[in-house]
């Protein structure tokens, strides 16, 4: 009976949530945001235009049908993916945009059910235990606007879960396709690279054959373009946004030039990506689970860059579970930091998550904590506690910091241009949207601590790597 009124309150406060922030997004006007983006951008390559360009995507935004996000006359949405990305997408746009939305809905939300069920093998922990990690981190975040994170999401722990198998040539694939979202992808194959050597030859041959995409669909002129001139422009476009977590806006932030802040976003970027990299080697060889060589990187690398949004915050929660299940003497510390890693607390100003005390934060607490249901209830005490004033201070405005400084050109032929004067025209740099994201970062800090104090422990107990030398390709 006990599971039975578990496994309903997780569905009522899954669902709910889900609707809430549905109903919120289309009111506001933001449904399918970042679908638009991807549609027009790869329907512009399909047909030999450049989809990095205003001009070759902003007519194809502007005709959006109701309800579904519409471009103000000066703003094209870009879509900063490489050009394989885009042309994953090209089926999609044979679909009318209406039909082909509620497709792309429906991937997500398979791709977040094969996540899920992926780490709870993976992890060796309760399929409901693994909803909870990425139900609302990794959802609520991305459903609405049509972010392509679960896709990216799901392929990296299917991968975490082949390379644990042995199935290398399998899980290089994977990683092939969740380079739809570089900055999270690369570390998790640098990691995966760096452990298992049987895996390289595969790997190699499935980036080449990105690359060979790449080079038929968009040609070579284009996909130099885009790491050339895209990237550092969209990172130049979003360096100051409310919203974002990376050291760049951090930098930004306090005053520092926006070139120099992205600058050292970049370096902060390959330090932290190095660093996850030695902590989940020293991890898989303990533990002999080569699934954290490709979870625990990825998450780490999540402390620096230059492009860090709430929807990729939910690549942290597969690498601390996995890593709660294995190290049982950090396991208490570990489940307070897999609670904050669940909560996307940036979605406070919202009613839609009003629900998240109960699960998954009591609920996690209460599976992983020896079914203690006093700790369950004190754990939702203080995560509604900490979600009623953040949302009481968000309703209630906050003082605006500007910082007057002047913005580097951006090639005004790219739709970073026209954006970045929408994202200069929302940010407030205020004293909330601070505090807002405070609760995520504590929680990836943690994690880092966490697992760089479980790895110190690990060189005195090596493994004999059964699993990491093996292939059964």
């Amino acid at each position: 009976m006990a599971r039975a009124g578990w496994l309903a309150t997780i569905v009522l406060c899954t669902l709910l949530p889900f609707v809430g922030q549905f109903y919120g997004d289309r009111g506001a006007g933001w449904l399918a945001i970042d679908f638009r983006a991807y549609y027009c951008a790869a329907l512009a390559q399909r047909e030999h235009r450049n989809p990095y360009f205003a001009q070759s995507i902003h007519d194809c935004e502007r005709t959006t049908p109701a309800p579904f996000y519409r471009v103000p006359e000066n703003v094209s949405v870009p879509a900063p993916y490489p050009p394989y990305a885009l042309a994953f997408m090209y089926p999609i746009t044979l679909l009318p945009f209406a039909a082909a939305v509620y497709l792309w809905w429906a991937l997500l939300a398979a791709s977040l059910l094969i996540a899920a069920a992926a780490l709870a093998r993976a992890a060796a922990a309760p399929a409901l235990v693994a909803w909870g990690a990425l139900a609302l981190s990794l959802g609520l975040t991305s459903l609405t606007s049509g972010n392509v994170i679960p896709l990216a999401v799901a392929a990296i722990v299917v991968a975490a879960l082949l390379a644990q198998r042995g199935k290398l040539a399998a899980a290089s694939l994977a990683l092939a396709f969740a380079m739809i979202e570089p900055q999270i992808a690369l570390p998790a194959s640098v990691g995966f690279f760096a452990l298992a050597p049987r895996g390289r030859p595969y790997l190699i041959a499935t980036f080449a054959a990105l690359l060979l995409v790449a080079l038929a669909t968009a040609g070579f002129a284009q996909t130099l373009g885009y790491g050339t001139l895209v990237l550092p422009a969209h990172a130049l476009s979003e360096v100051s946004r409310d919203n974002q977590y990376s050291l760049s806006t951090v930098l930004a932030a306090l005053g520092v030039s926006d070139r120099a802040a992205v600058t050292a976003g970049s370096v902060s970027y390959i330090v932290a990506l190095v660093a996850g990299v030695v902590l989940a080697l020293r991890l898989a060889r303990q533990y002999d689970d080569p699934a954290l060589a490709v979870l625990v990187p990825p998450a780490v690398s999540l402390l620096g860059g230059t492009f860090v949004h709430t929807g990729e915050i939910a690549i942290a929660a597969p690498a601390c579970l996995v890593l709660l299940m294995r190290a049982a003497p950090q396991r208490a510390w570990l489940l307070g930091t897999l609670i904050l890693l669940a909560v996307p607390w940036m979605l406070s100003t919202s009613a839609a998550l009003f629900l998240a005390p109960i699960f998954p934060a009591a609920y996690l607490a209460y599976a992983l904590r020896h079914r203690d249901r006093r700790m369950a209830l004190a754990v939702a005490l203080g995560a509604f506690a900490v979600i009623f004033g953040l949302f009481e201070l968000a309703i209630g405005g906050g003082h605006a910091s500007h910082i007057v400084r002047e913005h580097p050109p951006i090639d005004p032929r790219l739709a970073e241009a026209g954006w970045r004067q929408l994202v200069l025209g929302n940010t407030t740099n205020s004293l909330v949207m601070w505090l807002l994201r405070l609760p995520t970062w504590i929680g990836l800090i943690a994690f880092a601590a966490l697992a760089a104090a479980v790895a110190r422990g690990s060189a005195a107990h090596p493994s004999p790597d059964r699993r990491l030398l093996e292939s059964r390709a």
